[in-house]
């Protein structure tokens, strides 16, 4: 490069720099609002607090439209192709390279944000990669010294020196939220060593595209509103970016391995004492007990979390990405259709997973089948339902899944779009979508005639034992064994129990939300990653630790209740857009801040009062309620030999006295584990072991 285009450039730059303090200003667009919070804090409240405003919102949605449609109809098969072409090891070596090369951006960014230690790191990264390396297609830095990337860029530089992030700014493909780091993209750019290379800025974004489209699936595939829930995700993400916190706690928790391997080194190591877990409580004395050894809980609802870890065996397939047509995995050995279950309505969304293959010279075993029933929002492709059928799977059965009623699909799908929460209503529309999968499963012949289980887990745990009563008074689907893992007994109570989670961030100013928030979403962004370690009584302690959470009791507990509050919010936005609520904004396609704000009001409670009653004239709301109960259900609970159930002692859904009332009811019949809160122990080997086991209908009664 000669001096003059240097300095050209250099002009360049500085009018940039100059653009994006005029855009941007020097004031994040939320700093104008008080600092206080009295009220709890809604999904909506900690948007505003993270990105401000949103004025641009029609404009944002549009060029986001044009990115999702690229992504849906042009990267993924792309994707399919060039990573069936391509196997994992060449992607990931290429990728390696493209970082490589990205080092002068990551090291100037580091040096203008006063972070010297990143820029060393970066540097010696650089080096060592270059070198040992052999041009960075490995990177040594980080599997022989574990020296992480600082994922530093401009932006982060810009926000730094104080200049804001202005509104909400989105292009199509950028990877951008706002005017700040769309320009700091600009200086990214220009810092790449690939930008100076033919051809290379295109190889690049081929593959890195191709890397990210299963992650945007993950996060848009589910919502009904992608852009909301796209906005919300890497707003969260990038308040820890402009931290560079994945970075710093990668090296904090590095620093604490060493530490710990000196002290064994020198002997004055003191490892954590074994955890014994509780005797059995003397008010159960009649259902099954079984003790979680060295489960090391950390309170009711940090332990809830734990459930988001519990996951498939992703990248079993070392050879080829998700993408590829020869993936392996066992979400994409699933057959994922929709089957119409109203006229001219959308389908309802299902995966189907046939019996795994047995060597030719093995017996034949029976044909059986799994249907699974998801908690408040889940979806079919949900993690914990989908890495619950793989157990399933693993153990000879045919596996389904289906969406939640409690999600906007199965709300719209039904035709009928009714909201979900009154028990007979939601289990009667459980099982005509199930004939209609059956009839399709039927009709595609891959079932004839199965034994059939039902396998419901928190909220689908109480519509599966809602079913039991159904087909005793009216068999129609003909199920062999019904199991709850988890289920709440009274909807008001934990409906309530989930009110009072939320309320708890009552008072919290702006910035102990925001650090409370961070720190949640933080360790669980950085917890999920691909690993298949189910832990048992015989695991070493590193092994448990893959699953703890180093979080407070009470951030887990309004994090928890904020995450239910928005799958609630997007069933109501989905039934309100379809027809609409009373006393609730219009929808409008550009405009909907005002909409999810009003909605982010309605409490559980409310939900029960003010929406869902009016669905059922003539019946009171403490009518729904009560038919919303497993009291309801009491004679088939006692007497049904088909039902097995699965508890915890601590699950904070279920009061004291209704776990009185399931172990006198249950008896034998009744599973308690000695920890994990609700569903937070599903990663234990020992609780997945006995969960796929009642499955088995030629088991003996007691577990």
């Amino acid at each position: 490069m000669n001096i003059r285009k240097f300095f050209c450039r250099s002009k360049l730059f500085i009018l940039l720099l100059l653009l994006v303090s005029v855009l941007c200003g020097c004031h994040h667009p939320y700093d104008r609002y008080p600092d206080e919070h009295p009220e709890p804090w809604t999904p909506s409240d900690i948007e505003m607090m993270l990105g401000g405003e949103d004025p641009l919102e029609g404009f944002n949605r549009s060029m986001f439209s044009c990115t999702d449609f690229l992504m849906c109809y042009v990267a993924d098969p792309l994707g399919r192709v060039y990573t069936t072409i391509f196997p994992r090891p060449f992607i990931t070596h290429f990728n390696n390279v493209c970082v490589n090369l990205e080092y002068p951006g990551r090291a100037v960014s580091s040096l203008l944000q006063a972070e010297w230690h990143a820029a060393g790191t970066e540097t010696l990264r650089f080096l060592a990669n270059s070198t040992l390396g052999i041009a960075g297609i490995f990177d040594v830095a980080q599997a022989w010294w574990y020296i992480p990337p600082a994922e530093a860029d401009f932006g982060q530089a810009f926000a730094r020196w104080g200049i804001g992030p202005g509104h909400t700014l989105i292009l199509p493909l950028a990877p951008t939220l706002n005017g700040r780091d769309l320009i700091g993209l600009l200086f990214d750019t220009a810092f790449d060593l690939k930008t100076y290379i033919p051809y290379a800025g295109y190889a690049t974004f081929l593959n890195r595209m191709t890397l990210a489209q299963s992650a945007y699936s993950m996060v848009t595939d589910s919502s009904v509103d992608p852009y909301k829930n796209y906005r919300q995700m890497m707003l969260v993400r990038r308040e820890l970016q402009l931290r560079m916190w994945f970075y710093k706690e990668a090296y904090r928790q590095m620093e604490a391995w060493q530490a710990e391997q000196k002290a064994k080194e020198e002997g004055t190591f003191a490892a954590p004492a074994e955890y014994i877990p509780p005797e059995r409580p003397e008010n159960l004395p009649f259902g099954n007990y079984c003790k979680l050894h060295n489960y090391y809980p950390q309170g009711s609802e940090t332990d809830s979390l734990r459930v988001s870890l519990f996951s498939i065996q992703r990248d079993r397939d070392w050879w080829y990405m998700p993408l590829s047509l020869f993936n392996s995995d066992f979400l994409y050995d699933g057959y994922c259709r929709e089957v119409e279950l109203v006229p001219e309505r959308p389908g309802l969304r299902y995966c189907f997973w046939k019996a795994p293959e047995v060597p030719e010279d093995a017996p034949e075993l029976p044909e059986k089948l799994v249907i699974m029933l998801s908690g408040i929002g889940g979806i079919y492709t949900n993690g914990t339902m989908v890495a619950l059928a793989e157990q399933f799977h693993n153990a000879g059965y045919k596996v389904l899944t289906l969406d939640s009623t409690f999600n906007w699909r199965f709300v719209v799908a039904d035709g009928e779009c009714r909201l979900p929460g009154y028990l007979p209503d939601d289990a009667r529309r459980v099982r005509n979508a199930v004939l209609a999968v059956l009839a399709d499963l039927r009709e595609r012949e891959w079932i004839n005639d199965p034994e059939i289980i039902f396998c419901g887990y928190s909220m689908g745990g109480i519509q599966t034992l809602k079913l039991a009563e159904l087909e005793e008074n009216d068999p129609q689907i003909g199920v062999s064994r019904f199991i709850a893992v988890n289920p709440p007994v009274s909807l008001e109570a934990a409906l309530k129990k989930i009110d009072s989670l939320v309320a708890g961030s009552a008072g919290w100013t702006k910035s102990e939300m925001r650090e409370r928030l961070l720190a949640v979403a933080g360790q669980l962004m950085l917890k999920f990653m691909p690993h298949y370690l189910h832990v048992d009584e015989d695991s070493t302690l590193e092994d448990y630790r893959k699953y703890m959470l180093p979080v407070d009791p009470v951030s887990a507990r309004v994090v928890a209740g904020i995450f239910l509050k928005m799958s609630m919010r997007e069933m109501l936005f989905a039934v309100h857009r379809e027809r609409p609520l009373a006393d609730f904004p219009e929808y409008r396609w550009g405009r909907r801040t005002e909409l999810y704000q009003a909605l982010d009001k309605v409490t559980f409670e409310d939900y029960a009062y003010r929406i869902l009653t009016p669905q059922y004239p003539g019946k009171s709301t403490a009518e729904l309620l009560a038919m919303s109960s497993l009291r309801s259900i009491e004679g088939v609970l006692r007497n049904s030999p088909k039902i097995r159930v699965f508890h915890n002692i601590d699950d904070f859904l279920v009061t004291p006295e209704e776990k009185v009332w399931l172990d006198e009811v249950l008896k034998d019949r009744l599973t308690w584990f000695s920890n994990g809160g609700h569903l937070g122990n599903l990663y234990y080997k020992t609780v997945l072991q006995q969960i796929v086991a009642a499955a088995d209908t030629s088991a003996a009664s007691g577990e």
